[in-house]
């Protein structure tokens, strides 16, 4: 097999997508990983560079721009692995200050960073639910009422969202406007993204979703182990398939085997696993 080895360019985005359509059927992971505007962000911020086989890209790898250091991310043809095309890529991008970035993480990637000296710093679970499948029977607590995401309870969302997740690691302590800002954008469904109140307007739980994705879904101290974040997840499930999704995705960090257990006992299958390394 001859390889030959090319800097990148705009140009390149459909063989790259190509490719990752490739990747995402043998290895799993969020559908968006192979769509044209997440590759666009990936491979057209910094330095690009691909392997070809008579012609054909196998293996593509790119640097963009993270604060003071680079975020590296590749891909590599599953009917090419095993042949250097992952370090090859390595070779060619790892410089200066990096993190190693994968949206499937395989076994060999694992082994072949950690030879390179990297760690793993954080992992998710990529998982996907069939929505044609029926869905458990999932009754919300007594006494709780429960509105849709709107600006009168956008208040009483962001409290929910403090409270359920303000003791898990790696809290991001974000204020009102920056959380909106990152939940919110234009696969956002407000009529599918519930909060549950107190008869006092406490808040007691949440779930936010989006366009196929199930964002966030929690509840706050005093309201966990009652079956409120199962039941508020199963509510937005079903408002999602009434509105025709066919199925919905979720991350779950690795560190938080409660949500995983809460979600597997919904239906959700482990299809991926995302990861971040660093030296």
């Amino acid at each position: 097999m001859t390889i030959e080895w090319a800097a990148l360019s705009a140009a390149d985005l459909p063989a790259v997508a190509d490719l990752a359509q490739r990747v995402a059927a043998h290895d799993g992971g969020l559908p968006a990983t192979a769509s044209p505007s997440f590759l666009e962000r990936r491979y057209t911020a910094g330095p690009a560079v691909g392997a070809f086989s008579g012609g054909r890209l196998v293996a593509c790898g790119a640097a963009r721009p993270v604060g003071d250091a680079r975020a590296v991310t590749g891909l590599v043809d599953p009917a090419h692995r095993g042949r250097g095309l992952g370090s090859g890529l390595l070779d060619r991008l790892v410089e200066g200050p990096v993190r190693l970035e994968t949206e499937s993480l395989t076994p060999e990637a694992h082994a072949l960073f950690e030879a390179r000296g990297f760690r793993r710093t954080f992992a998710e679970d990529v998982m996907r639910r069939d929505l044609t499948r029926p869905l458990p029977d999932a009754s919300l607590p007594s006494g709780l009422k429960v509105e849709e995401w709107s600006p009168a309870t956008e208040e009483s969302f962001y409290a929910a969202y403090s409270a359920s997740f303000a003791d898990r690691p790696g809290f991001p302590g974000w204020s009102r406007e920056e959380w909106v800002d990152w939940l919110v954008d234009d696969d956002f469904l407000p009529g599918c993204s519930l909060v549950a109140r107190e008869p006092d307007g406490a808040a007691a739980g949440f779930v936010a979703c989006a366009e196929g994705f199930l964002i966030q879904a929690g509840a706050v101290p005093g309201w966990r182990r009652r079956g409120l974040a199962r039941a508020l997840a199963v509510t937005a499930l079903g408002r999602m398939r009434d509105a025709g999704a066919t199925e919905v995705f979720l991350d779950v960090n690795v560190n938080n085997p409660a949500s995983a257990a809460l979600f597997h006992g919904l239906g959700f299958q482990t299809i991926a696993r995302r990861a971040r390394y660093e030296p």
